[in-house]
């Protein structure tokens, strides 16, 4: 028969077995774990690279459809007043926004935010042009003063929202 101190000596040693393999799996659980959430990464990777992308491209598109000298020329302005430029000009940075707002999700809250003030500042552009003008003023004058607020600004947020999304792409691919 084993004595009591026998039996310590083996209950310890049993205790320690059985806890070393229990820290071992566990280990190996969370290294396969981790390993599990890279493989699941990188397929993800896989399958938004070329919606990510296009997402770029398409935000760049559009920041160069907003831009105050391309909308402008794709109005048609024989015969409108100021008044009636000004607006469609709003209108039509807004819908080019709102049809590509769910771009966002495809980028960085740095890079979208910047995709916004460039945005805003267009329209504040417009607005400042416009109130340099009469609303019955022709479309022409309205255009001429845009086009000189765009020479003094340069389309500064235009160009670092393009340039901040270009620095992500390069960052990611």
């Amino acid at each position: 028969m084993l004595q009591p101190m026998s039996l310590v000596i083996l209950a310890v040693i049993v205790l320690m077995i059985f806890l070393g393999v229990f820290f071992l799996f566990e280990r190996w659980l969370k290294h396969r774990e981790r390993e599990w959430a890279f493989m699941l990464k990188t397929e993800n990777n896989k399958s938004m690279s070329p919606l990510r992308i296009s997402a770029y491209e398409r935000t760049i598109i559009m920041l160069e459809r907003i831009t105050p000298t391309s909308l402008v020329m794709r109005q048609n302005l024989m015969g409108k007043s100021a008044g009636a430029v000004q607006l469609e000009l709003i209108k039509a940075i807004r819908e080019e926004f709102e049809l590509n707002v769910s771009l966002q999700m495809y980028m960085s809250e740095a890079a979208w935010s910047r995709v916004v003030r460039a945005k805003d500042e267009t329209t504040e552009l417009v607005k400042i042009a416009f109130s340099r003008v009469t609303p019955e003023s022709s479309a022409i004058d309205l255009s001429r003063e845009i086009f000189q607020l765009e020479a003094m600004t340069g389309n500064a947020l235009i160009k670092e929202a393009i340039i901040a999304i270009r620095t992500e792409i390069a960052r990611h691919y």
